[in-house]
């Protein structure tokens, strides 16, 4: 028995209590999950003379990557300037913050205005103490 690409794709949108929603070139599914942070992991890379700080953060749901801006973001209590770069997954859910120039040793980020796919605001949430080989997964740290 043979079934094409085509129907196999049409028999999964039919699912019984299944909605789904394009985002970003993938389907979405509408399931109520609550958009809180799953993990966080930190690790400080040494590139010549600079350090970069790289920040990884998984969400439970896509992120909508508009909202996050130097004004959403906050680290060390300053607004993240042009030395911050924020880089997102193929899925939306991974976020990994670059800090170039990074001096301090450790790092304190505060999300405030962040929103998922479905324009979900996440809960204004501070991650203290974050510092090379940081490793936070939901439930333990």
């Amino acid at each position: 028995m043979a079934f094409t690409a085509g129907l196999l794709y049409a028999d999964k949108e039919n699912i019984p209590g299944k909605h789904y929603v394009p985002y970003r070139g993938m389907r979405q599914a509408m399931e109520n999950e609550c958009f809180k942070i799953m993990s966080v992991s930190a690790f400080k890379n040494y590139n010549h003379e600079n350090a970069l700080m790289e920040i990884n953060v998984k969400f439970s749901v896509p992120v909508d990557p508009l909202s996050f801006n130097g004004e959403t973001v906050i680290i060390n209590g300053r607004n993240c300037d042009s030395n911050v770069f924020f880089n997102f997954g193929k899925k939306g859910e991974r976020v990994r913050i670059t800090i170039i120039n990074a001096r301090e040793e450790f790092y304190t980020v505060r999300f405030s205005g962040v929103k998922s796919y479905k324009g979900e605001f996440l809960e204004e949430t501070e991650i203290e103490n974050i510092q090379h080989g940081t490793e936070i997964i939901k439930g333990r740290q």
